[in-house]
This record gives structure tokens, C-alpha cells and sequence, in this order.
């Protein structure tokens, strides 16, 4: 007997639900330095002492030194989609590159979602605003130096902070620029360490948050060392900038929104004595700002392009009346916003705030940003001064390429871009998936498409009338032919041409360009490939790409320079696709484009494995990092890969005796991974780990290299515990088992009432429990490990009412004979509990909807609101995921992301006390640390666990009171003061007179928004006592709905897309579900709230009834047996072959299946005529007998036969031969009309017997 089982699909749950996070899960496994041991770091690495930081391994300083060599963008020849914008323009994205948390920085992870910022074509500065002086993960600076783009790091001074050059003073600022600027024969002594150090790591930029106090002096002093930095950096051959916020003048004084002028020349300094290189304006600047501040630069000798007019972009999003002012001023654009993500990233949640939502959403931002509202720089919408960071808003944008043009790095063959982002949803190469698992790396992006999306029509225009009858082009991670993305060209058009990428190439006749591609409807292209060449940008050579052999399979297109008509040293400035007549379900992905010297060879350097750290071994998986080296260094070299032939480092695991596997690339020579695949047991832990550098042109290469196998040691057992089945029934007996194949025996499995607390009933030891519970009621598990460690799953184990279905379970599948001829019926009938019932409708949440309840229903500070819940997985955002919430879209920052009330299920979180993941917090208005959970307040001890149904119920009294009962048990009781509503507050960011919503899921800025199942959502105008609640947790009836309970939701039924509500208040507070449209990052006063159609068609919390039917339906499994009818448990089959036949039955509902097979249950035997004879001579059985269109053959022995059928009249009508093995049925159709026919069987030439049959 075969029971289905939820332990391998809750198996499969408990792992993806760690793996769709903003932050990984995981831990972060690299250390980084600390900034304050800056200065003695400097000192020692001067006197060659220290090769790393203090408190840096060797292995973990790899991912902080870039190992790209800095790209000069394209000057000669450069062109520019309009005409009139001024190419000096630069652009400063002075934000974080990291994640909500602050550490991971652009470090690799095994989570999708991550900061993988991609149109550098438009930027020059990336000011990386979480960094500290002198650190910067190479994921950042390796992709930015690939496409020209300078790299910073800040010294986050606070506001107002005073900032003196003393050894003595008790900040840490104070004390490393002392230590910085310290002289000795009128020279600086660090200058040209601290800028070697740099070019070592790779960093060009060291920045302030200036806006201190401190002398004129210490200016003088800073200024002058900054002066001495660019001087000595020249002497290597390194770019060093400052980056400077224009709030502390020469005088050490705060000086906001003066402009360029002579309060702060010095600190900007002039031609010969430059001081800082980006000088960025506080954000009240004005057209008289810019006008002055172009005069002085002039007038100091400098390009006043070096002067930058800041966008608060947290505060203020796009919202400025003086875009216009830089149309008619030489000065450049930053970007401030803010103090973890970027706010562009950040706001990236339009569309909900699981990963992929907030992947696609992000990547239309910064098109939407840089190209404008139309997604298209070559037509731009006019200057727009009130946009916010909502995509809805960002498409009237103007974008910022009416102020910048798009620059490129491309000028060396090989050209290679897969479009790969630095993320996906799995690893792959050559189009198959070599690593299944999410994943983040951004020093593996591609040169992304320098424009997105720059289309034009057959003219080469585009403009209003046009471009809707454009191809859509996007990156998407759908696909991904390498890596984790590809482009994408779909939809119907007449004719586009994609500018893809702006080059400088010098080509000679037998360069190779290629294209591989892949068709998803049907086997037409419909595209051409297209080259440019300098000075004729608009004089196309362009070849068709060919139909491919299959749909949905890659394919690469290869044709030489010559043949596109190019001569040798021709330069080709413009890289593209045309689409053309593309029918509307056109789609075509595009994994690689690249042209390559196919007689090209690169002398890649075998790298050599320097160490590996296993950093934990788990029963199936294994986390590790590698160290390497494709060159010995010596002192303080530091070697780039083009200088040992390398583009990027396949890292390998094999098992032993399993094939070996692609994890990941980078182009560190460090590599970290985390849940390498392996394969279960104590006996297969033996591994080895791989590196192989990959050339330029991504074909050729080393070959792996290998470290001896070594024993990966089994150290992080899982607690999970998994369930035999979703419902259980009084008396009913389950089992619970761990997930973790190898984990020792627990000690001892304790079920405990969730409400009292009390033994239900133990197991003894073992890595699985059975049980039986007689009482229905919710119970929680502990588990005991054999090191005596308790692990308790809240609410795991539901003893739920018999009426609302159950798992089917078969008890015998029985034949009502043993044997019988073909033809004639069997009886098969079964005996099982079929599980039937009537259970509750639930109503699916999936961010970004969320359940909506009018405010209204519920006024003032006395209520109770309550529900049951399970969640499918967390994607917890910096302050978690929401559940419930009481807020405004119209209030302002931040009001409308709390509100009068919030119930948040938290990330892990360290208070008083370390706080496991997803304990419940219960906030409200008067809580003023929004960051952090109100400690006295939460479930402390009590965690949701996803695929679990957990009842909670929050409630507040007019004496602020607030309690928290957890599957009916009070869990928090506090008094918190402050409490208030939105309607006393006089904070004039709120808007009183609207009202707050009440919501259930959605998410907000720092936080995720629900994915699961509700049901019974409850609102009550009082407080509930323990008794209350525990009745509350069972449901009611309509028509005994208590009075205080005002809003009541059951799910049932659906009125159009609303849902009723069943309590007091009635029907002018029906429900719904809904999805805030509009909305990005901190400011909400334009969205608006738009209702879905609500998904209700799931079972609900199986302890309540409901109307949702549990049927149970069998389906069998027969061989070659038909059913001829089908009654109440039994099934009448007759077969058409002899034989021992087995049977299979599968019983499945709504909760899930039970399957039974009995093999050779029955015995079928010939019919006994003539056949029977010819079956003892020959060995072969011919029937039916009569048939209507063929008979069947069964042969007995193995042979060679040939059939002959022959007419009444002895003709030959056809022969068939074959050969046949013991046992095999052969169908022959015999055409003809109705008669007698002759069966000739020959075997291997001789004649055996010539039989009669009968066509009816």
C-alpha cells in the first residue's frame, strides 16, 4: 500500500520558502573591515606587515578587490540619439548598492532579489553611500569599471557633527583624518599610500556626508591632502576623486544652497590644485545657483560640469519646479536617496514585493528614469517637475536622457554580451539550467543594451504616431541562454530597428558577428542582425537571422564581417536587430551577441586552488568558498584578468560517483556558494570543488582544476518536521517525521495543548513520531534533539471535525473471482473512508493584493481584530511581512506605511533578547521607532510556520491595553501610553479626514507583503476575553452573530468582487480584494486603491464548516483492462490479452489522495475454442474471434513470424512480419468488408497452422 503523502511537497515548501527574500537567509559568510581601523590598516600595509585588514581572511579580502581593469568610454566618433544634449553633462548616483540591511552590499548571495543596477551607460559616478572608506565589494566595481563608471565610498559623518583633526577626540572621524593628514617634511605621509591602496581594491572616490562643523583650518588641511591625493594618483596612472557635499564650507561652517562661490572654492579647487572632483549642491538650487556656480568654475579654470545639482530622490523623488534650469546651465545631476537601498531599488514594489515583482518593477524604473516615460530615448516626454518614484508617474517622465547622453566602453574584440543582469532564478549555460537556485552575483552582468530601449520605424523615427506599432524589447528572467536573463523582442510591428549597443570596433573580413537566439511561437525569425559603422551611423548592413529548426531551442547565426559587406580596419559604431512583420504573439529571446576573431587565441592562465573553507555541511546541500589564483602576486601587486587572458571563473562541485556540476561564475578569484546539490547519506560525503578560468571571447579556457576529494562533514541538521497529511481527525493516527534524512534520533516528540499547554501525548525516540489525539483543538509540537535541544512548532497539528472532509484512505481493494476469460467481466471493489465533508472557502492573498475592510467599521481605541492564517512562505523585507494594517495611502511619510495600527511577522531581530524569525509584533500609532518592533508586544516564543494554520487576535482597549492571543492563548499583554489614533493626532502629515483602511497583507516600504491563505476575518468594536476568543477561533452561524462583532468575513461567497459582511454593521462594509495602484517608495498621494477579483475557490481553516464540498473521486489504474460500469466502490473490467493482471486504485479530494495496488489480483485466461489448439501447437492465441476491425497476436515463444491474411478464396490480401519476444500481443488490422478470412502463421520460414477467423 502507497499512501501520498505531504512529506516530499512540504519538503520541497519549507526549502523555497527561504530562498524569495530581499535579504538572504543564509548566512553572510565574509568579513569586512572596520573603518576605524582604517589609519593603522594604512600603516602597516605601508610597511608591507599586513597583507588584509585586521579581522580579514585572505580568502573573504578577494571579494573586495576588483579584478577589472577600468574601461576608457568611447571619445572618438561618439554620437548621440539628440542632437543638442551636451555630452560633458555627467551624472552621480551618490545611493547605496546594497540591501535593507546595510551588509550585503554587491557581495554574491543565493537569493534572487539584489540591487543589480544596469543603465551605467548614463552614469559616471556611483558614490556607493553604504560603503566605508577604503571598502567596496568587487561585485560593484568590477561592472562598473567593465563600462567606465568611477566608484566611491562615504564617510558617513552625521548632521551637525563637529570634526577636528585630533587624535584625542572621541569620534572616529576626528581620529582617522588625523591619521590621514599627518605631515613629515612639509608632505603628506599617507597621500600616496592611501591612493595605491585604492587602486589596489579598485576604488576612485572617497566621500563626506559634509555637513559638519569644523575650523577653516582643518579645511585648509583637508583641502591640501586632498590636492596631494589627485597629484600622486597621477603618478600611477589611477583615477582619484573626492565627492564632497556642498554643506561644510572652507570655513568649517554649514553652508547649504549657496551655489558654487567663493565660501566654497578652496574645497573645490581650481585647474592646477584640484580639490574635489564632484561637488554635490544641497537640493534648493535654483537657475541662479547653477548660472553662478558655472561663473566660478570658469573662473577657477574648471568644468563646471564638476559642479552637481542634488535630487533628493527619499525626500522629494523626481519633484522639481528647476529641471528646466539645467537646459540652459553647464552643470551635472546627482542623486541622493538613501541611507540603506537606493531609493530606486528600494521603490521598486509597484507591482508587489516578492522578487520577481520587485525585479521587473525595477528594471522598468531605471528605464523609465533614464529613457523617459516612453521607454524610448529617441522620443521623450517634456520636462515634468512633479514625479514621483511610482512607474505609473515615472511614465510622464522626461527622463534623464534629455540632459545626458548614453556612453560606451566597447572598443575591443572579443565583444561578448549574453545580457545576463547578475541575478536569476537559476544559473545556466548554453540555455540548460546548470544550478537550480537563486542567485545574485553583479560582477557577471554583461555590457547591457547601451540604450533601452532606443526603436525606430522603416525612417529611422520615432515619435507619437509610431510608437505603439514598435517591437516591446526587455531584459527578462524568463530565459536565459547564459546566466540569468536574456533579451526579449515581442509583439506585432510593420518594422523596428533595435539599437542595441553603441560601439567602436575595427574589424577585419574574417571576424565572426553571431547571434543566438531562440523562437517561442513558431520557427520565423522575423529578424535581421545590423551593423553601423563610424560617421554612417544610419547607413545600415544588415543580414536576415534564419528560421530556426524548432521552436523553443537555441540557435546561433554566425556570418562573417565580409560578408555584411565591411573591408578591413572598417570601425563598427552600432550594434542592433530589425523586426520585422512580426505577427502580435511574436517572441523572440536573444541569449548572445558577439563578434569574435575566430583565429583568436587568448593564453588563459590555469588557475591554481589556493584554499577551500567548507562552511557547513547539511544532509542534501553544502556551503563553501574557494580561494584561487590565475598569477602569483608579490607585495602589493594586484593582476587583472585580461592580463592572464581571463574573463570570468566557472566554480565546479562533484560528489564522488555523481556528475559534476556548474554552480556559478564571477570574475573574483573567490568564490562563495551556498546549497551545492548532493545526494543524501553518511557514506557519500566525499568531494571535490573546481575552478576553470574562461577566456574573452567566453569559448576557450583552462581546464578545471580540481581539489583532492575531501569529506564534507555532516554539521547543520534541520529541524523541520514534516506531516503525513494536512487534515487529522479524532483518533485518527499520523506521523510526523524529520525532513532531514541523516538527523539523529530525537530524544523524545511531545504534542501539547496550544492553548493550556498541557501533554497530550509523547513518542518516543526517533527521527519520526505516530500519534493519535482523541480531542479535536490545535497542538503544539516540541521535538527534543539528541543534543537535548527543544525545537517547538506552534499550532503543527490540527485535529479537525470529521464533517469537513479528511485525506481518503483505502482499507482493502478486493476481485470478486480469481480467474477468468478475456471478454468476460471482473468485479473489483474496495473498502476505504472516502473523507467527504463540507469545509471553509478561504480567500487566496498574493502580494501585491490585500484584503480590504472599511475603516470605518471600527472607530476609536477599544477593538479586537482577529483571523485565522497560513502563510505559504516569507519574503521578508528589512522589517518583515505584513498582516495586518490600519493606514492611509493619503497620509504623508510615514504615516501611511504605519497608521493607526500594524501586525507585522517579523525577520529575526535582536531586542532585549534574540527574537527568532516570524514572531508577530503589535504596533501602534504612537510608536515612533518605526524600525522595530514594540518588544513588550510580540508573540515572543511563538513563530508562524509556513503551510501552518495559526490563529491570532490582537486587542486594544481604551486604557491602551494591547494583548496578543495566539491559537487562543494570550501571548502579550502591555500597557503602552502613547497609543493614539490617526483622528487625535495633530501631526499635520495626516489626513484625519480620510479614512484608514483596514488591511489584510499588502505590502509597504521595509516591508513584504502576505502570500497564503486566510479565513474568519473578524472586527470587534471591543476588547475580546480569553473565553471570547477561544469562541471566536470557531466561527458562527449567520443569525448568531455576536452584536460587538461589526465586520465578519467567512469567504464563502463572492457578490461580484466583494465579499459580504456577515456582522453587525452590515453591508455598507462588505469586503474586498485589492491592489494599490500608483504607488513608489515613500510618497502614496497619488494611488489609489483598485479592486480585484477575489480567488476564494481553496480550502479554508479546516476546523470550521463550511460550504465547500470535499468529493472524493477514484481513478484506476488497469493495464489493458477497460471499465465497462462503474457503481458506488466497485468497478466491472473486462480485459482483451491474457494474464496476471494488477490493479491500481487512487482515491483523491480536496486534502489529498490515498493509492492501493494489489498485484496479479486476477488471472485471465483465453476464451477455449479452436485458439486453444493452435496456442499448444504453435504458441500463438489469435482473438477476438469474431472481431471487427484487427485482432490481437499473443505469442509464446520468441521467433521470427510472418502473418499472411488470406481471403475466402485463398488470395493474398497482405503479409506482415516481425519479430517477437515470449509474451508479446501484436495488434493487426485486417481491412476488408465483413467475412471469412484465413490467419497463415509462418515462423522463422515454416508454416504452423492456418487459422480461421470471422469479420462481423
Amino acid at each position: 500500500m502507497k499512501r501520498f503523502t505531504l512529506f516530499a511537497s512540504l519538503a520541497l515548501a519549507s526549502c523555497l520558502s527561504a530562498t524569495a527574500q530581499r535579504t538572504p537567509t543564509h548566512p553572510l559568510d565574509i568579513q569586512d573591515a572596520k573603518f576605524e581601523d582604517l589609519p593603522n590598516y594604512l600603516e602597516a600595509w605601508m610597511k608591507g606587515e599586513m597583507k588584509q585588514p585586521q579581522g580579514v581572511s585572505a580568502i573573504d579580502d578577494q571579494f573586495y578587490i576588483s579584478r577589472v581593469r577600468p574601461l576608457e568610454r568611447i571619445k572618438d566618433g561618439d554620437y548621440q540619439v539628440r542632437q543638442g544634449v551636451n555630452p560633458e553633462r555627467k551624472m552621480c548616483l551618490w545611493t547605496p548598492l546594497d540591501d535593507p540591511t546595510s551588509k550585503w552590499k554587491a557581495l554574491p548571495r543565493y537569493c534572487f532579489e539584489g540591487d543589480n543596477f544596469s543603465l551605467w551607460s548614463y552614469i559616471d559616478i556611483h558614490g556607493n553611500w553604504t560603503s566605508p572608506w577604503i571598502r567596496s565589494s568587487a561585485g560593484l566595481t568590477d561592472v562598473a569599471h567593465k563600462n567606465g563608471v568611477s566608484v566611491g565610498c562615504v564617510m558617513s559623518i552625521g548632521y551637525g557633527a563637529y570634526v577636528y583633526l585630533s587624535n584625542w577626540r572621541p569620534d572616529t572621524y576626528s581620529r582617522v583624518l588625523y591619521k590621514l593628514t599627518q605631515k613629515k617634511g612639509g608632505k603628506f605621509i599617507y597621500a600616496a599610500p592611501f591612493v595605491r591602496l585604492m587602486k589596489y581594491y579598485g576604488i576612485n572616490g572617497i566621500g563626506f556626508n559634509s555637513e559638519f562643523h569644523t575650523s577653516a583650518d582643518v579645511m585648509t588641511q583637508l583641502t591640501e591632502f586632498f590636492v596631494e591625493c589627485h597629484k600622486e594618483a597621477k603618478k600611477i596612472d589611477w583615477k582619484f576623486e573626492v565627492h564632497w557635499y556642498d554643506g561644510t564650507d572652507d570655513r568649517g561652517s554649514i553652508h547649504f544652497d549657496g551655489g558654487l562661490g567663493d565660501h566654497n572654492k578652496k574645497i573645490f579647487g581650481d585647474k592646477d590644485n584640484i580639490a574635489t572632483d564632484m561637488l554635490f549642491a544641497n537640493y534648493n538650487w535654483g537657475n541662479w545657483h547653477l548660472n553662478g556656480s558655472v561663473s566660478t568654475a570658469n573662473r577657477l579654470g574648471r568644468s563646471s560640469f564638476d559642479y552637481y545639482a542634488g535630487f533628493d530622490i527619499q525626500g522629494r523623488a523626481l519633484r522639481n519646479n528647476n529641471w528646466s534650469a539645467l537646459l540652459n546651465n553647464d552643470i551635472s545631476i546627482g542623486f541622493w536617496g538613501a541611507h540603506s537601498q537606493s531609493l530606486i531599488h528600494q521603490s521598486a514594489t509597484d507591482d508587489g514585493t516578492s522578487d520577481i515583482a520587485i525585479q521587473k518593477a525595477y528594471l522598468k524604473k531605471q528605464e523609465l528614469i533614464f529613457s523617459g516615460g516612453n521607454n524610448n530615448p529617441g522620443y521623450l516626454p517634456g520636462i515634468n517637475t512633479n514625479c514621483t518614484l511610482a512607474n505609473s508617474s515615472l511614465k510622464n517622465f522626461h527622463g534623464l536622457a534629455t540632459f545626458l547622453t548614453a556612453k560606451s566602453t566597447i572598443q575591443q574584440i572579443p565583444f561578448v554580451s549574453r545580457f545576463n543582469l547578475g541575478n536569476g532564478l537559476s544559473f545556466r549555460k548554453d540555455g540548460q539550467v546548470a544550478f537550480d537556485h537563486k542567485w545574485y552575483n553583479l560582477n557577471t552582468q554583461d555590457f547591457m543594451p547601451t540604450w533601452r530601449w532606443w526603436i525606430t520605424d522603416s525612417n529611422d523615427e520615432v515619435n507619437g504616431s509610431n510608437i505603439n506599432g514598435l517591437v516591446k524589447a526587455e531584459l527578462t528572467f524568463d530565459d536565459a541562454y547564459w546566466g540569468g536573463s536574456c533579451l526579449s523582442l515581442s509583439g506585432q510591428t510593420d518594422f523596428s530597428r533595435v539599437k542595441l549597443f553603441k560601439t567602436m570596433l575595427e574589424v577585419q573580413p574574417d571576424y565572426e558577428f553571431s547571434v543566438t537566439y531562440k523562437t517561442l511561437k513558431g520557427t520565423d525569425s522575423h529578424a535581421k542582425l545590423f551593423v553601423a559603422l563610424k560617421d554612417h551611423t544610419t547607413d545600415y548592413k544588415q543580414v536576415d537571422l534564419p528560421a530556426t529548426e524548432t521552436a523553443g531551442k537555441w540557435s546561433t547565426f554566425t556570418v562573417k564581417a565580409s560578408d555584411l559587406g565591411l573591408a578591413a580596419g572598417d570601425k563598427v559604431a552600432m550594434m542592433g536587430l530589425v523586426v520585422e512583420n512580426s505577427p502580435a504573439d511574436y517572441q523572440l529571446h536573444v541569449g548572445e551577441m558577439a563578434l569574435r576573431n575566430s583565429t583568436q587565441l587568448f593564453n588563459t592562465a590555469t588557475p591554481t586552488i589556493k584554499q577551500v573553507q567548507v562552511l557547513r555541511g547539511r544532509y542534501n546541500a553544502c556551503d563553501f568558498k574557494l580561494q584561487y589564483a590565475s598569477k602569483d602576486e608579490s607585495d602589493w601587486e594586484k593582476t587583472y584578468n585580461d592580463e592572464v587572458g581571463t574573463w570570468y571563473y566557472e566554480i565546479y562541485f562533484q560528489q564522488k560517483d555523481q556528475p559534476q556540476q556548474l554552480l556559478t561564475a564571477t570574475t573574483s578569484w573567490a568564490a562563495y556558494v551556498v546549497d551545492a546539490p548532493m545526494v543524501s547519506g553518511n557514506d557519500k560525503r566525499d568531494c571535490r570543488f573546481g575552478v576553470r578560468a574562461v577566456a574573452p571571447d567566453g569559448k576557450q579556457g583552462s581546464e578545471i582544476v580540481w581539489t583532492p576529494y575531501q569529506r564534507v562533514e555532516y554539521n547543520q541538521p534541520l529541524s523541520d518536521v514534516v506531516a503525513d497529511r494536512p487534515v487529522i481527525k479524532p483518533g485518527e493516527e499520523f506521523t510526523l517525521k524529520y525532513l532531514d534524512e541523516m538527523v539523529p534520533a530525537a530524544t523524545s516528540w511531545i504534542l501539547k495543548d496550544a492553548v493550556t499547554g498541557a501533554t497530550v501525548a509523547t513518542a518516543e525516540s526517533g527521527t519520526s513520531a505516530t500519534f493519535r489525539v482523541d480531542q479535536e483543538g490545535t497542538y503544539d509540537l516540541v521535538v527534543v534533539d539528541s543534543q537535548g535541544n527543544s525545537t517547538t512548532t506552534r499550532g503543527k497539528v490540527k485535529i479537525t471535525p470529521e464533517a469537513t472532509g479528511a485525506v481518503p484512505h483505502i482499507n482493502t481493494l478486493t476481485a470478486d473471482k480469481q480467474t477468468e476469460q478475456t471478454g468476460k467481466p471482473v468485479s473489483y471493489t474496495y473498502d476505504a473512508r472516502l473523507g467527504e465533508g463540507m469545509a471553509s472557502h478561504g480567500l487566496v492573498i498574493t502580494d501585491p493584493k490585500m484584503f480590504r475592510i472599511p475603516g470605518d467599521v471600527q472607530k476609536g481605541k477599544s477593538y479586537s481584530y482577529a483571523l485565522w492564517f497560513k502563510a505559504d512562505n516569507f519574503n521578508h523585507d528589512k522589517q518583515g511581512t505584513n498582516l495586518i494594517n490600519k493606514n492611509s495611502i493619503k497620509d504623508s511619510w510615514p504615516h501611511n506605511n504605519w497608521g493607526d495600527l500594524w501586525v507585522t511577522i517579523r525577520p529575526e531581530w535582536q531586542g532585549r533578547s534574540l527574537h527568532p524569525a516570524n514572531e508577530v509584533s503589535f504596533n501602534t500609532m504612537g510608536w515612533t521607532s518605526h524600525d522595530i518592533p514594540y518588544e513588550d508586544v510580540m508573540t515572543t516564543g511563538y513563530s508562524v510556520t509556513p503551510g501552518v494554520w495559526n490563529h491570532i487576535v490582537v486587542t486594544h482597549t481604551d486604557g491602551n491595553i494591547q494583548k496578543i492571543y495566539f491559537n487562543g492563548r494570550e501571548v502579550a499583554s502591555h500597557s503602552f501610553s502613547n497609543s493614539i489614533r490617526r483622528e487625535d493626532s495633530n501631526d499635520n502629515r495626516i489626513r484625519s479626514y480620510e479614512v484608514a483602511d483596514i488591511f489584510i497583507g499588502g505590502g509597504g516600504v521595509y516591508k513584504s507583503g502576505f502570500n497564503g491563505v486566510i479565513d474568519e476575518v473578524q472586527v470587534w468594536d471591543k476588547p475580546l476575553s480569553k473565553e471570547e476568543v477561544l469562541e471566536a477561533m470557531k466561527g458562527y452561524k449567520e443569525g448568531s452573530i455576536p452584536s460587538n462583532l461589526k465586520a465578519y468575513f467567512t469567504f464563502e461567497e463572492v457578490d461580484g468582487k466583494k465579499f459580504k459582511n456577515l456582522g453587525t454593521a452590515g453591508r455598507d462594509f462588505d469586503g474586498s480584494v485589492v491592489v494599490t495602484e500608483g504607488s513608489g517608495g515613500e510618497n502614496t498621494s497619488t494611488a489609489a486603491y483598485v479592486d480585484q477579483q477575489p480567488d476564494n475557490n481553496v480550502l479554508g481553516f479546516p476546523g470550521v464548516v463550511g460550504t465547500y464540498e470535499v468529493k472524493t473521486t477514484p481513478t484506476w489504474e488497469l493495464g489493458d483492462g477497460r471499465i465497462s460500469s462503474e457503481s458506488d466502490k466497485t468497478a466491472v473490467v473486462t480485459y482483451a490479452a491474457p494474464g496476471k493482471k494488477n490493479v491500481t486504485l487512487k482515491l483523491k479530494n480536496g486534502w489529498g489522495e490515498d493509492e492501493k495496488t494489489v498485484n496479479e489480483i486476477v488471472d485471465i485466461t483465453a476464451i477455449p475454442d479452436g485458439i486453444s489448439t493452435v496456442e499448444a501447437q504453435t504458441g500463438l492465441s489469435v482473438y477476438p474471434n469474431p472481431f471487427v476491425e484487427s485482432v490481437n497476436m499473443r505469442f509464446a515463444e520468441n521467433g521470427h513470424y510472418t502473418i499472411n491474411i488470406l481471403g475466402a478464396t485463398g488470395s493474398l490480401l497482405q503479409s506482415n512480419q516481425f519479430d517477437a519476444v515470449e509474451g508479446q500481443v501484436v495488434n493487426v488490422a485486417i481491412s476488408g468488408a465483413r467475412g471469412i478470412y484465413f490467419v497463415q502463421v509462418m515462423k522463422n520460414g515454416k508454416t504452423y497452422k492456418t487459422l480461421k477467423v470471422i469479420k462481423k
